[in-house]
């Protein structure tokens, strides 16, 4: 077996054809349905230990929690957990997940936007720790009592992002407390009788360059450092975000995670030095990193409308995955049933969906040879890929399957049309009627 794409040794070519994590793509269409989501659960736990790896040894108290707004599927959040991550939760539902698979509540961050006083309560109830994003929260926190930690998300002006444009920091973001109400952030919170502090940040997303890292953490204690020292207080834990990004272009190079983990902690504990805080917790919430590459959508041919450059209309549409209609986004296809096979014409690759967005590709070379029923692979899907699709056009949602060394197991069934009618309710007094024409 040969890899495929880039460094995941669990995309391999096996007789010719793709194979994800030792199963033929197409054994696996065969068996499950198409379009399928397939996840190499060997992929996961090799991106979790290798980031892990290149911090510990150069910061032992180091920790990674999972976005879990990134796949969350609870069998993905399991696997994850089992090996010692904690979780980023952006919402009452992620919590809930991460809770029920056994991430401990010390290790569950609740980062919401603009939440409701309903999730704080929840989130206080939960025990997990709050991290709060709008400073005016404090005065409906602190109804239901002190937190016994508390966090604030710090808006650091300075971000970078792939080729999504998903800048979470500067003076446009809705996200974090902006530099200028820092200071009052934390003397607040000390006020109101908190003792224990965390900080955090998110500046950006699916970043390929190892020294943004460094700097914006340089950034970020250069902005709270001061003001820790004249409050007289210390953090427990600083989490620095995501951002840590993967090639979706085969011509991009793989993000140097440790050129990253040098930079960071370079910068962490020249920082930690120069300000006097202490050794705390460093936390990266990492979420596409872990899990989009481990991804593929399979998908398979319905037709093909001939003409200069012809349409491959496949069965998975932007309600499957929405990231190519949503941001304009490259994804790599494959040609599942022969790897070999010579990209010799070029393809718009479209969905079933009634809106001309509904488009994977445009130009794309692809070999002359795909037919009805191929199978076509779109990689780099296991981040934001199911989590974000829908039943627009009353599609029922594409089932997901774990795979690992030749073995399948399904983690989401497949839904059908009692799915999507599953909280529909017809009024009694509806049925039977006529509509009377004017």
């Amino acid at each position: 077996m040969s890899t495929v794409w880039h460094s995941v040794a669990q995309l391999s070519e096996l007789d010719g054809q793709l194979a994800i994590d030792g199963c033929k793509a197409t054994d696996l269409v065969k068996e499950f349905g198409s379009p399928l989501y397939v996840y190499s659960e060997n992929r996961i736990r090799e991106n979790y230990r290798r980031l892990l790896n290149a911090y510990r040894k150069r910061y032992p108290k180091f920790e990674i929690y999972y976005a879990v707004k990134a796949n969350n599927n609870p069998a993905i959040v399991q696997i994850l957990s089992n090996e010692g991550s904690g979780a980023d939760c952006s919402c009452l539902g992620e919590l809930q997940i991460a809770k029920d698979v056994g991430v401990p509540a010390d290790k569950r961050l609740f980062t919401g936007v603009f939440p409701s006083r309903k999730d704080f309560i929840e989130v206080l109830s939960n025990g997990a720790v709050l991290n709060v994003d709008n400073i005016d929260d404090l005065d409906h926190i602190i109804q239901w009592g002190s937190p016994d930690i508390l966090s604030f998300r710090i808006n650091p002006d300075h971000g970078a992002s792939g080729e999504e444009g998903l800048v979470f920091a500067g003076p446009d973001a809705k996200f974090g407390v902006s530099q200028s109400r820092v200071e009052e952030a934390y003397t607040r919170a000390k006020e109101l009788g908190v003792k224990r502090f965390g900080v955090h940040m998110m500046a950006g997303s699916n970043v390929l360059e190892p020294k943004f890292f460094g700097e914006v953490v340089e950034k970020l204690f250069d902005i709270i450092g001061p003001i820790a020292q004249k409050l007289n207080i210390r953090f427990e834990f600083v989490d620095i975000g995501g951002s840590l990004g993967v090639p979706y272009y085969p011509d991009q190079s793989e993000l140097d995670i440790e050129a990253v983990a040098e930079s960071v902690t370079n910068s962490f504990k020249l920082k930690l030095k120069e300000y006097h805080l202490g050794e705390p917790i460093l936390i990266q919430e990492p979420g596409r990193y872990l899990v989009a590459d481990a991804g593929v959508l399979l998908t398979s041919v319905n037709s093909i409308k001939k003409g200069e450059c012809p349409f491959v209309g496949v069965d998975a549409g932007m309600n499957t995955l929405l990231r190519p209609a949503l941001y304009k986004t490259y994804h790599h296809i494959l040609y599942a049933n022969n790897l070999n096979a010579p990209c010799s014409r070029k393809y718009h690759v479209v969905g079933p969906i009634c809106e001309n967005t509904d488009q994977f590709a445009s130009d794309r070379s692809l070999p002359g040879e795909i037919s009805e029923e191929d199978i076509l692979a779109i990689l780099n899907v296991g981040a934001y890929g199911f989590c974000m699709s829908s039943q627009y056009n009353t599609q029922p949602r594409a089932a997901e399957l774990l795979v690992w060394d030749g073995k399948a197991e399904v983690i989401r069934k497949r839904e059908d049309m009692k799915d999507i009618n599953r909280n529909v309710v017809i009024p009694e007094r509806l049925r039977g009627a006529r509509l009377e024409l004017w």
